[in-house]
């Protein structure tokens, strides 16, 4: 090359190569080892030829397309075929992968000249696919045609009709530039038959007569993908190596690119990739990517909400004036409701029609609203049926929401865009909506960024095996050289068979041939590799579980380097050293944060130490927890049991805090596991108030039970003014409609999964309701209040108990039913299963307290409200109106009042004396909300419990239990 170019330094010189960036990687080593180089430009066959066309082109209103806007009229021709309902596709999906067998073929056959008039069917195994494929390829050329477009094959004919190029001249062809017929005569037709100087070609890499440096080889295995370039980049730095004078080969592109880029990012190592980056890697990416999962799931909010949380995208506050952050964003979509299925987000429109929140939350709820009303509209039935439609909604989607941080977010914008207008070129293409999101996403998985195909200063040029080890760096590194990765499949075209190809063409390249050029092109292009190099591969395979055995061009290199001709793969592996682990145990750099930890954790036999020691005074907090584990499973009470240290926690009686007021279920949270009570309402902690998506379920329990108390309270309305007027009951048929009222309005307000869920729970709400209804015909009794409120709006009322004690209360009593005059008894309802209910217990250790302690509410808010000054609670129960409960009443008595005093004041003292053990029964943990904090916190306390040396100090405690 330096010859040419140093004879003839003024001429003009073209150097053809196969891409630009092979060309100017050339060029720039020739100038670094000879001298300078003058007067020489590089081109691609494509680009040369159509830049010599290009005026003929435009004068006969023809438009050149891409290789890329070909195949998207290959697949809408195929995908006419499908809808005609008949023929050799009948009943085949055209998947992505389809598509593009059938493209590859129709582009060899133009590329080798065949035109449809002279492909034969008698060339082809079946008849049909013969028919076919000539048919497919006289489809494609009419719609060229017809749309005034000419691809790479048709640029032949017009290159023909120009002069070829100029003698003075000097023209240079690698002639892995040509590798098809076409491009054959495309060189010729430039030339001037064929009037080139070809590029001298290297000998493979794994040739006696290759100056591939074996001497100067060092091998080695690791134990997985990260474990193998983590060692890499140990070594450049061990050796001091600059990084711009190293060039890093990927024997998997897919596997490896990403797990260098996170090597490199995380020790600040500075890289190009010639073969770019997975889009996945950037924000605009995984917001597409995340876009696609939520259409392709049916809208499972989930994963918008993925996106939202780790700032991939951001819903602007321009759609309103409020400020309003993502935080509650997200935790407001996650406790709306919304979330799967479009009928689901219209619980959005419908709370901010009604506006039923506080004025931060309709704020934060219009912005939802807002932002999916403009995702729906978008992604209508009719973009889900096109592919460039969903494209351009991807479009719209990142360039407004996602957190575009640098030049590689946009450079995923412009891709997109790219390939929207790649199809525009096919014109109108529908399909449903499965191969619509296939098609969509098959493009964004060939999406690359940061594509750099020639090396710079400072950086580490990292490129695929396909165009690896031309970059003359005096350091290469070729990782994951493995069998596998090396292999090159040898599986013959679906579509035109090696034997049809003989018949059809002498110019159609078989499998055998493809193959052969690939590998001797991979191991000729390595053969230019010098100075010292660095051969790995991952000995194991963790996704598929088993070992890998190396490449055998490994096996070659390591015979030539050590003399060993006939050494065979398990004399090589026995002479390597040790597989280089994840941290680089004896490594003298430590690369992160885990290489410095492993150091500390092994002994000099790398033998693992314990290492508490380190770990504790480096995370304090974790020490803290062994301290609270130990302390819980010690025989003494310690603050770890839930008892405060009142000296540096000083207790506030409880209800003496003007905001502070007790309902039942509070009181019998804290006599069912004090230590819940003090994490629920002491500490506050809330579990994530997130709707759980159950595609088995329309309603959940706390639902079902709201329906059933809507439809009873309803019902009983309706009976008690009609009783005013008569003695008759009100009818069922009343009834079951205000049960169709209610079901409507549950159904408006949460969309079921689907019509047959929606029915079967139907038909069980409705066979509970006839259970109350039967019952309701028994009572003598009609109600005289539903959902009594006891308590005034700002402010809670004060109980009076026996003793002289008074108790601030907030409650809601279900039904209270006048059974005598001045005589009542309340009801609370229940849909659950009444065994767990004891008849002949009242407080059952303070964890029933509701009717006992409403009773007397009850009876002093009628007496203080003027409604009966002479009112009376006689009776109460616990009503299980349900198919379940079998309309069974569980009573419980109001003379235990002295009782219920004593035991709410013992309550209240042990919540003075800051007493929050666990509970004294395990089983009330296996729905509780912060199991998972406490762990087997109930079980460890029980043996404390009944130690006689604690009795004092939990004597509050021990007194509630007794009652009941």
């Amino acid at each position: 090359m330096y010859e040419i170019i140093r004879n003839h330094p003024l001429k003009r010189k073209v150097l053809l190569m196969p891409s630009h960036a092979q060309g100017h990687i050339l060029l720039e080593q020739v100038s670094r080892e000879f001298g300078p180089v003058l007067n020489m430009e590089v081109k691609t066959l494509e680009l040369w030829a159509l830049e010599r066309v290009n005026l003929l082109l435009t004068q006969k209103h023809l438009r050149y397309i891409t290789y890329l806007e070909a195949r998207w009229i290959s697949c809408r021709l195929l995908q006419s075929e499908i809808a005609s309902g008949d023929g050799y596709l009948h009943g085949m999906t055209i998947s992505p992968g389809v598509t593009d067998v059938f493209h590859q073929a129709l582009m060899e056959l133009r590329s080798a000249g065949v035109k449809p008039e002279t492909l034969s069917i008698d060339a082809f195994e079946n008849e049909d696919k013969g028919r076919f494929v000539k048919g497919l390829l006289h489809r494609y050329e009419e719609e060229l045609e017809r749309g005034k477009l000419t691809d790479l094959a048709g640029l032949l004919a017009w290159v023909k009709q120009l002069p070829p190029m100029s003698l003075d001249i000097i023209i240079v062809v690698d002639e892995d530039a040509i590798r098809t017929e076409l491009d054959r005569q495309l060189v010729d037709a430039i030339t001037g038959g064929g009037r080139f100087i070809p590029l001298v070609k290297e000998p493979s890499f794994i040739d006696l007569d290759s100056r591939f440096p074996f001497k100067h080889t060092e091998i080695f295995h690791a134990s997985a993908v990260l474990a193998e370039v983590r060692e890499v980049f140990r070594r450049i730095t061990e050796m001091s190596i600059p990084w711009d004078q190293v060039e890093l080969v990927l024997s998997n592109d897919e596997k490896y690119a990403g797990a260098v880029n996170t090597v490199a990012s995380g020790a600040g190592i500075r890289c190009t990739y010639s073969g770019g980056l997975p889009i996945g890697l950037t924000n605009a990416g995984k917001s597409a990517k995340l876009l696609l999962d939520w259409i392709e799931s049916g809208y499972n909010i989930e994963y918008l909400l993925l996106a939202l949380k780790q700032s991939y995208i951001r819903v602007k506050e321009q759609e309103t004036n409020a400020d309003i952050t993502t935080f509650r964003l997200v935790r407001e979509a996650e406790r709306t409701g919304i979330g799967w299925g479009r009928d689901r987000y219209h619980l959005l429109e419908k709370r901010v029609a009604a506006e039923a929140a506080n004025g931060e939350t309709i704020n934060t709820v219009k912005i939802l609203n807002s932002f999916f009303q403009h995702l729906f509209t978008a992604v209508s039935e009719e973009a889900l049926s096109s592919p460039r439609a969903i494209l351009r909604v991807l479009i719209e989607f990142v360039d407004r929401y996602a957190v575009l941080k640098d030049e590689g977010e946009h450079q995923v914008l412009n891709g997109i865009r790219t390939l929207e207008q790649a199809i525009a070129t096919a014109g109108e293409l529908n399909m449903d909506k499965a191969l619509t999101l296939q098609y969509v996403r098959d493009g964004l998985d060939g999406l690359r960024i940061h594509v750099s195909g020639t090396p710079s200063p400072g950086y580490i040029h990292v490129t695929p095996l396909s165009t690896g080890g031309q970059s003359g760096r005096p350091y290469t590194f070729i990782v994951g050289m493995s069998e596998k990765n090396w292999m090159v499949s040898a599986r013959q075209d679906p579509v035109l068979l090696d034997e049809e190809r003989a018949r059809i063409h002498s110019k159609l390249i078989t499998s055998v041939g493809r193959t052969g050029r690939l590998i001797e092109q991979r191991s000729r292009r390595l053969g230019i590799i010098r100075g010292k190099c660095f051969l790995s591969y991952c000995s194991y395979d963790t996704a598929e579980g088993h070992e890998q055995l190396p490449a055998y061009e490994m096996l070659q290199i390591y015979r030539m380097k050590n003399g060993q001709p006939s050494a065979d793969y398990e004399s090589m592996v026995q002479n390597l050293e040790p597989g280089v682990s994840y941290t680089g145990i004896g490594s003298r750099i430590a690369m992160d944060t885990a290489d410095s930890w492993m150091r500390a954790l092994l002994s000099d036999g790398s033998q693992i130490k314990d290492g508490s020691e380190e770990v504790y005074s480096n995370y304090p907090h974790i020490f803290g927890g062994v301290i609270a584990s130990r302390a819980r499973a010690d025989a003494a009470l310690s603050p770890y049991d839930g008892l405060l240290d009142l000296s540096a926690y000083p207790a506030e009686r409880p209800g003496e805090a003007a905001h502070q007021a007790f309902s039942a279920s509070k009181l019998e949270m804290y006599a069912r596991c004090p230590l819940q009570y003090f994490f629920h309402d002491i500490l506050h902690v809330r579990r994530k108030d997130a709707t759980v998506h159950d595609r088995t379920k329309w309603l959940n329990a706390l639902q079902r039970g709201s329906l059933m108390h809507d439809i009873f309270n309803k019902y009983l309305t309706e009976m008690k003014e009609w009783r005013a007027s008569t003695s008759d009951p009100l009818t069922e048929a009343r009834l079951n409609q205000l049960t169709e009222q209610v079901i409507q309005q549950y159904k408006e307000q949460i969309p079921a999964p689907s019509e047959h869920i929606f029915h079967k729970e139907c038909d069980n709400i409705r066979k509970d309701v006839n259970i109350f209804f039967v019952n309701e015909q028994q009572r003598t009794t009609i109600p005289a209040h539903m959902e009594l409120q006891l308590h005034e709006q700002d402010s809670p009322m004060l109980l009076e108990l026996e003793g002289g004690m008074s108790l601030p209360v907030r409650g809601f009593v279900d039904r209270v039913d006048e059974i005598e005059p001045h005589q009542y008894k309340i009801f609370d309802y229940k849909t659950g299963n009444p065994r767990k209910f004891k008849q002949n217990e009242c407080f059952s250790g303070g964890t029933k307290l509701q009717l006992p302690l409403y009773g007397m509410a009850v009876e002093q808010w009628m007496r203080q409200s003027g409604y009966d000054v002479e009112a009376r609670v006689t009776n109460s129960v616990y009503y299980f109106p349900t198919e379940k409960g079998m309309g069974e009443e569980i009573s419980r008595p109001q003379h235990r009042r002295k009782d219920l005093s004593i035991l709410v004041e013992a309550m209240l003292e042990a919540m003075k004396q800051g007493l929050y053990p666990p509970t004294n029964d395990p089983k009330n943990c296996t729905w509780c909300d912060y199991k998972d904090v406490c762990g087997v916190h109930a079980e460890q306390f029980a043996d404390k419990r009944e130690m006689q040396e604690h009795s004092e100090k939990l004597g509050s405690i021990l007194e509630v239990e007794r009652f009941d």
